[in-house]
């Protein structure tokens, strides 16, 4: 039983890993955006933006060490080449925030809330494209 746990862990350790910085990337960019939205009453879209960036930054060093375990060390052009990749996920994540908030009326913590589910499988894959290739160098 221990054998097939271990087993079952070490085939899905990237993906379980990936979960794990997820939810905390994602508890990253909802809380600076529940701040930014609510407490200084920026606009929802900013507040995204700046949301972004502070997750971002985070997932870039976590996923970089405990994800994709990239033992290259941290550089500005990997920094942007991670960036870039997720801009994508920006780009999805304003557009269905503006259709959840604007056009269907959801409440914007309910709509950040919704978007980020699609956002964190779509990052998983980005992130594949950044570091995958440098995990065995």
């Amino acid at each position: 039983m221990i054998e097939k746990l271990r087993t079952l862990i070490g085939t899905y350790r990237e993906q379980a890993a990936y979960l794990v910085v997820g939810c905390m990337t994602t508890l990253v960019n909802y809380l600076v955006y529940g701040v930014l939205t609510n407490a200084t009453s920026l606009h929802y879209i900013a507040s995204n933006v700046a949301a972004w960036v502070a997750a971002v930054t985070f997932s870039y060093f976590a996923n970089g060490k405990w994800v994709y375990c990239s033992t290259s060390s941290r550089s500005v052009k990997e920094a942007f080449s991670f960036a870039f990749s997720r801009l994508f996920s920006l780009g999805l994540e304003t557009l269905l925030l503006f259709l959840l908030v604007d056009f269907l009326l959801v409440d914007e913590m309910v709509a950040k809330l919704l978007v980020a589910v699609l956002v964190v499988i779509v990052n998983y894959f980005t992130g594949l494209l950044v570091f995958k290739r440098k995990k065995g160098a």
